[in-house]
């Protein structure tokens, strides 16, 4: 072997090194990668808190979205972990001791045992009428919604035409909270 191959053998192999370990850091991967929505069940909810992920369709691509998948598993898993272990929550974990988050479609029945839903990457969000009601009966009843990870104001333009859908904004504005709001200070 000359002395160039051996050079580009030593450089891939190391590539490939760093490769592994970033695979090995990150799972990522989403539905359609190595994690398929973990989806409820009856003998899912047992009174622990469940991170419950909301499940939707797509209405376009964002550069550097995934949709409902952004971050899954991996966000669900370790906002759980914290939750546990910085307050007195129980955390229902499965057998091998991972939080037993969920995913959930917004139409499933289910919905309404996750008192708290997460949805990721909402710019890309796109609710049909039956998934608009099922949300805003959600919200009527208690539900708590957090959406997160905008990319830009045309994002936040699409996550706000779609919510519209749900809580039309005569009846619940959109407002920006300064920040001397209270919920700012609730912690400090």
């Amino acid at each position: 072997m000359t002395r160039p191959s051996a050079r580009i053998l030593a450089i891939a192999g190391l590539v490939l090194t760093l490769a592994v370990s970033a695979a090995g850091q990150f799972r990522g991967g989403g539905f359609g990668g190595r994690f398929p929505p973990r989806l409820p069940t009856a003998e899912s909810f047992d009174g622990g808190f469940h991170y419950c992920r909301g499940m939707y369709r797509s209405g376009r691509r964002d550069g550097s979205g995934n949709g409902w998948t952004t971050d899954y598993p991996d966000a669900d898993i370790n906002f759980s972990i914290r939750l546990s272990e910085l307050t007195k929550t129980t955390v229902t974990r499965r057998a091998d001791n991972e939080p037993d988050h969920l995913t959930v479609p917004l139409t499933d029945p289910f919905l309404f045992q996750c008192p708290f839903l997460m949805m990721t990457d909402v710019g890309e969000l796109s609710l049909n009428a039956q998934e608009s009601e099922a949300l805003r009966q959600y919200l009527d009843k208690g539900g708590f919604l957090w959406v997160d990870d905008f990319w830009g104001s045309w994002s936040w333009d699409m996550f706000e035409r779609e919510i519209a859908n749900v809580l039309p904004p005569a009846q619940f504005p959109i407002r920006d909270l300064d920040p001397s709001h209270q919920i700012f200070r609730v912690l400090y």
